[in-house]
């Protein structure tokens, strides 16, 4: 990759182009993640499981990881209790509950809505 285009790319990654030609010992640990999300979209990649990835995040390392996944064109597999996070970027939930699972098309709004429904038929 020409230095150009690894400057341009790692600016997706909210990195200046002073940080792009300096030292990784030099970057805190949210742009350390952000860096591991970018070299991970060097790999090419199709699938990627993901066990908390918002957890110690600052804000804009958290949005760089949301709008990563939103146009990352494989497979993403997310176990996260962060709600935001699951609204942005999931299309499907699975439910795991006493030993049934349950699948949901649609983000976390969506989900919600749906055991809300489910609990109030039950109810009746």
């Amino acid at each position: 990759m020409s230095e150009s285009r690894a400057v341009s790319f790692l600016g997706r990654f909210l990195f200046s182009y002073e940080q792009s030609r300096g030292s990784i010992r030099d970057l805190s640990g949210g742009e350390r993640s952000r860096l591991q999300l970018a070299l991970l979209m060097l790999t090419g990649a199709n699938f990627l499981l993901l066990d908390e990835p918002t957890n110690n995040l600052d804000i804009p390392s958290a949005e760089v990881l949301e709008n990563t996944l939103a146009d990352f064109e494989g497979t993403v597999l997310v176990i996260s209790h962060d709600r935001y996070l699951l609204d942005r970027v999931v299309d499907r939930i699975i439910e795991l509950d006493d030993g049934h699972v349950r699948e949901y098309l649609g983000n976390y709004s969506a989900y919600e809505e749906a055991r809300s429904r489910e609990l109030e038929n039950r109810g009746r």
